[in-house]
């Protein structure tokens, strides 16, 4: 499917003129059931990490009661009760009843600020249902299962719901040793060379889909307001080796990841680990010993640290006009920019923010050839 461009764009979503908001807390409309006047509502997305929402509630303080209350016709309603720590909230931006983005979480932060030049605000955060992942640590093992098997296992035990992409093999045994569950699913995923985050109300972990088609089309000055792309050879190696000892033999096994191997590169361009042999004129190797117990386990983790290192090749910062479509793991085609940097991207983070300025859409994209 080809990327949307800016003009497709404008027309789903009503020519950018009506951006909207929906916060809900419980089944409640804050806006149109309890009236409450909300602003700064923003969305912050990334990948391996719990996103996070944020909105302001202005009037938030009864002057008279010298309370956070909002009247709901002669009732009061009790802000610090119904934003309670802990309360359900759901986001959604977009433009009407067209494609959104969404974010369901909880409320974790109340901050607000007393001055005499007017009337407090009551500033809400919260994060999605990684969040909890991230409190405690476990111990525990799994035998004879896959990797995505305890995903699951764990995420259910948190009552999130996960349909994670099945990995291979079954291993023989699976530890969790006195990890927080978000520790120990970062590393099942780097084992496997996948990504994981919330989209929606359901965890998703697998593959990243690096080399799936972009999902829109911006060009420097049409839709695309602002890029600081850079390359930097800073940690870029032509082979990676990961030195770990047999399980079954107690014998040294060497993983290995050579250039060229990478996933999702441009095979028109020059990847990282090409453009540091030509500026070096040598070939460095990363040799690391990590906890891997067979052969297959040891390519594996090899060639996660050379996909990790070869997508920080380029990277880059950027603003455009208001996009649901922009989240974490798609990719988005920017041009306009030259030959060096005019290409597809794959996005690590989006901020999605309605204020006072209108809807914006800011972002952090990886790339690993230029």
């Amino acid at each position: 499917m080809a990327a949307k461009a800016l003009d497709e764009l404008a027309r789903e979503h009503a020519d950018f003129y009506v951006p909207t908001f929906t916060v809900t807390v419980g089944e409640r409309d804050v806006v149109r059931d309890l009236f409450l006047t909300v602003s700064n509502v923003q969305l912050d997305l990334k990948e391996r990490t719990p996103g996070q929402f944020s909105f302001t509630v202005a009037n938030a303080f009864d002057l008279e009661r010298r309370e956070f209350e909002a009247m709901r016709g002669d009732r009061p309603i009790d802000l610090f009760e119904l934003f309670a720590f802990g309360s359900p909230v759901r986001v959604r931006l977009g433009y009407g009843t067209g494609p959104a983005v969404e974010l369901s979480g909880l409320v974790t932060e109340l901050s607000t600020s007393f001055s005499s030049g007017g009337t407090p605000e009551l500033t809400i955060k919260g994060f999605d249902a990684l969040y909890p992942l991230t409190i405690g640590k476990s111990t525990r093992n799994w035998e004879g299962r896959r990797d995505s098997d305890a995903v699951t296992d764990v995420a259910r035990g948190r009552g999130v719901t996960a349909d994670p992409e099945r990995t291979e093999p079954v291993r023989p045994r699976i530890d969790q040793s006195q990890q927080t569950d978000m520790a120990f699913i970062e590393f099942l995923a780097e084992r496997n060379q996948a990504t994981f985050y919330m989209r929606g109300d359901q965890l998703y972990f697998g593959r990243r889909h690096n080399q799936d088609s972009a999902v829109v089309s911006l060009s420097w000055g049409f839709g695309l307001v602002s890029f600081a792309p850079e390359a930097n050879l800073a940690r870029q190696v032509t082979e990676v080796q990961v030195h770990g000892r047999s399980a079954t033999e107690g014998k040294e096994i060497v993983g290995t990841a050579k250039r060229g191997d990478e996933t999702g590169r441009d095979t028109r361009a020059s990847s990282g680990s090409e453009r540091v042999v030509n500026a070096l004129s040598s070939s460095p190797i990363l040799s690391v010993r990590a906890p891997v117990h067979t052969q297959a386990e040891a390519d594996e983790r090899a060639k996660a640290i050379l996909d990790e290192r070869a997508q920080d090749f380029v990277t880059g910062s950027g603003e455009c006009i208001g996009l649901p479509e922009i989240v974490p793991d798609v990719n988005i085609e920017l041009g306009g920019m030259g030959r060096g940097f005019s290409k597809t991207y794959w996005v690590s983070e989006a901020t999605h923010k309605l204020d006072s300025g209108g809807y914006s859409t800011s972002f952090k994209v990886q790339e690993t050839t230029v």
